[in-house]
């Protein structure tokens, strides 16, 4: 063997070593897997709806041996999220072992506050599913269809009032996006949250408001009010048309429920993750969650629900503008 075929024969063998060596690292990226214990966090108390999902989630999840530990739940309440935010996102940066509900107040906050912390200070997962929102109207008022709705508001502009929860929260938004499509004005009362705009509502106060069907399903059920139209197609009001079937075919916000982790961690983890939420959404234990809470469920997953957040930061940005709450 001459010294060329020599040194060629060498330089062939450490090429075979490199490549099988970068094969091997991707294998093991790929077989990544969690192995301390994983720590779900939410901005909201114990109790309420993330919480209650995340929960839901970690109950699945070790229920089915879907991880080697048992899953935690931090409730890092305070400052409307931004507390939970700056914990995942800053002090938990890198951490592979971290999870937090996000949803459209994770979202819009931010914009409200000019926090850094936005929708690209972290690692998109999935999101899971859509609260459904439903407009509904007293039974003994006079509206029996949201163009009826939107005819009195334009006959006497300002003259419908819409309650619900603090203005610029998802309800007003819907209230003047609808208002906005129809080319007409609603007044807007605000109450500290959906519970007390129903009761409002029923005390005839207002004259509609939007909410998920949870807060009002009773309600409309015992007949002392009329659901006019949802955001989607409701199982449990089949006879309910949707915004667009009623004729007012305008982009709503998505209430979504969506997990995502810390920023910087490696693809492989955020990938376990979203295979881990895609096997957790195929199990009837999650079905039935969604059935008991009036959700729908609305599948997005990395690179996708990225580009979601950005589209609907960019609209709620928009109508926090239209709506004075930011310059």
């Amino acid at each position: 063997m001459t010294g060329k075929t020599a040194r060629l024969g060498r330089h062939l063998a450490l090429i075979a070593v490199a490549v099988g060596g970068a094969v091997l690292a991707q294998i093991a990226a790929a077989q990544w897997s969690p192995t301390e214990r994983i720590s779900f966090v939410t901005h909201s108390s114990a109790g309420t709806g993330n919480d209650l999902m995340l929960r839901e989630i970690a109950d699945i999840w070790v229920k089915n041996q879907f991880v080697p530990k048992q899953v935690t739940i931090e409730n890092v309440t305070g400052g409307r999220g931004e507390k939970a935010r700056r914990y995942v996102g800053q002090q938990n940066r890198g951490n592979t072992h971290m999870l937090m509900a996000y949803t459209p107040a994770s979202l819009n906050q931010p914009i409200l506050a000019n926090s850094e912390f936005t929708f690209k200070s972290f690692t998109p997962v999935a999101m899971m599913a859509v609260d459904p929102m439903l407009l509904v109207v007293h039974a003994d008022g006079p509206y029996k269809s949201v163009k009826e709705l939107v005819e009195a508001a334009r006959q006497k502009p300002k003259s419908v009032l819409q309650g619900g929860g603090p203005y610029g929260n998802s309800a007003s938004m819907v209230g003047r996006m609808l208002g906005d499509f129809a080319k007409v004005e609603f007044s807007y009362t605000p109450f500290k949250g959906g519970g007390e705009a129903v009761v409002a509502l029923l005390g005839k106060h207002v004259q509609f408001i939007v909410e998920n069907p949870a807060e009002v399903e009773q309600h409309v059920i015992a007949g002392k009010l009329r659901a006019l139209a949802a955001s989607d197609r409701l199982a449990q009001f089949p006879k309910v048309p949707t915004l667009a079937e009623a004729g007012f075919k305008l982009r709503l916000l998505k209430q979504f429920r969506a997990v995502v982790a810390p920023p910087g961690i490696p693809p492989q983890a955020a990938n376990h993750y979203v295979a881990l939420l895609d096997r957790t959404r195929n199990t009837t234990q999650w079905k039935d969650y969604l059935k008991k809470n009036a959700l729908i469920e609305n599948w997005i997953a990395g690179a996708e629900l990225a580009r979601h957040f950005e589209q609907e930061e960019q609209q709620y940005r928009e109508l926090d503008q239209q709506m004075g709450l930011v310059k």
